[in-house]
């Protein structure tokens, strides 16, 4: 695991396991191998392996610029350090991390996961300088002209307004910068009734932060219905279990103050969330339904990609195109790379982290001569992925499922999951189906040995037949 994943205490903690989805297990008893778990169990058990900084080879005496250091940031400074370049990371910040560190919660990923990550990249010879701003303190003309290559990894920008009458009133807060106060020990005033707007992530997890917070009453509103939300299913689970109420398939239409400085928010239903060609387009019924009343309200819908201190070519990707090639992450300044939520918009952790590797590939090929788009993409040739698996030693036991703190002991700062215990660890291993095996003899392997002699960590074996060679 920790050949190909540095920062496997984070992922294993907020990691949206997409490898779980094509697990073979499934195919067993439909409960793939909890493979995030596995993940943090190794991590937390030894961290002398998980934490330790990549081998350095010979600086190469080239000079990289990274400018945030959010999840795409921090990965793409390792991997550049991991191939000899000198590697300085500048972030708005006080403190590196991105939203690892102020847009996740504390009883989701712990402060200190992010700083143990930073401190090993430190002991790769990775500089950090913080309350450093694009725009302000930083200017990409200059970074350009001092540095050999500049990532732009500068994350989400401004939060997306709902665009209706009363979003400006007080006690209207939006998400992140409400996560990222209650993060800094300093949430504003709630009250004891909320209303969270959105359904994604950030919305779940401001109103299981409300919940901690010691709000009485939260009810989330969104667009969708129950099994249509963004949010990942165990979070809405989680959210439900600690009494926060889901008001599915309405969206609102405007604020109007209530009370003693409270809101009320006028909803309809929701007739549409995307049009016929799969674009987000709400379609709202035209006459006001439900109109609840809060203390506060918190808008969590999303972000803007953050253009604060660009050059002007890269302000409208709309009118311009993408701000970079989406194979190579070649900005169209051949000097300048981007990655992250930069350039796909908001994802998740581990989607970032895989775009600030490529873009490391790639501005590492860019420092050493090297064609940037050659092997890289989708394999076009022909393969096989039905392939027969001994099922024979499948143990018949049932997902492990990761023991939690009781619903009463639960703060903004205590992690809810824990980590499995060894028993429990090794049992979940015992439940895969070591596909691995079968791929060996997957036929598409032309014996050419090229993915032997030229990996760069001696991993690979290429088996001819008769062990001829």
């Amino acid at each position: 695991m920790r050949q190909d994943l540095p920062f496997s205490g984070i992922v294993g903690r907020v990691c949206t396991h997409p490898c779980e989805e094509k697990c073979e297990r499934r195919k067993e008893d439909n409960q793939a191998v909890h493979i995030r778990a596995l993940k943090r169990y190794l991590a937390d058990n030894r961290p002398d392996i998980a934490l330790q900084p990549g081998l350095l080879p010979k600086e190469t005496g080239k000079r990289v610029a990274v400018v945030g250091s959010g999840p795409a940031g921090l990965m793409a400074a390792y991997e550049l350090a991991a191939r000899g370049h000198a590697v300085t990371v500048f972030d708005s910040a006080p403190e590196p991390g991105g939203m690892l560190r102020f847009g996740i919660p504390a009883f989701r990923l712990p402060g200190e996961e992010t700083a143990k990550a930073v401190r090993m990249l430190e002991r790769m010879r990775v500089v950090f300088q913080t309350g450093r701003a694009l725009g302000k303190e930083l200017d990409v003309e200059k970074l350009e002209r001092e540095w050999d290559a500049l990532l732009l990894a500068t994350g989400g920008g401004p939060p997306l307004k709902l665009g209706v009458p009363g979003e400006d009133l007080p006690g209207v807060f939006q998400g992140l910068d409400f996560l990222r106060q209650a993060r800094e020990g300093q949430p504003p005033k709630i009250g004891r009734s909320v209303l969270v707007i959105g359904g994604g992530n950030t919305a779940v997890d401001a109103a299981l932060t409300c919940r901690k917070l010691g709000a009485g009453e939260v009810i989330l509103i969104c667009l969708e219905e129950r099994d249509q939300m963004p949010a990942f299913p165990a979070e809405r689970e989680e959210a439900l279990e600690e009494g926060v109420k889901f008001q599915n398939g309405w969206g609102p239409r405007k604020f109007l103050p209530h009370g003693n400085g409270g809101l009320r928010l006028e909803i309809s239903r929701c007739l549409r969330v995307f049009d016929e060609a799969g674009r987000f387009s709400p379609r709202l019924d035209d006459f006001p339904g439900l109109s609840p009343s809060a203390d506060s309200v918190i808008v969590a819908i999303g972000q803007k990609p953050e253009m604060a201190g660009l050059p002007k070519e890269f302000q409208d990707p709309g009118r311009n195109g993408p701000i970079a090639d989406p194979l190579s992450l070649q900005t169209r300044r051949p000097k300048i790379f981007a990655a992250g939520d930069l350039v796909s918009g908001p994802k998740s952790v581990i989607e970032a982290m895989a775009q600030g590797r490529e873009a490391a590939v790639s501005m590492d090929r860019f420092l050493s001569g090297e064609n940037l788009r050659w092997g890289r993409g989708y394999w076009p040739g022909a393969w096989i992925d039905e392939f027969p698996i001994d099922r024979s030693g499948a143990v018949a036991r049932a997902r492990a499922v990761l023991p939690r703190l009781p619903v009463g002991g639960r703060d903004i700062l205590t992690e809810v999951e824990k980590t499995l215990d060894p028993k429990a660890a090794r049992e979940e291993a015992e439940r895969c189906l070591n596909c691995g095996r079968p791929a060996e003899f997957n036929q598409t392997c032309w014996y050419c040995l090229p993915c032997e002699i030229e990996c760069p960590v001696q991993a690979l074996e290429v088996r001819l037949p008769y062990l001829v060679r």
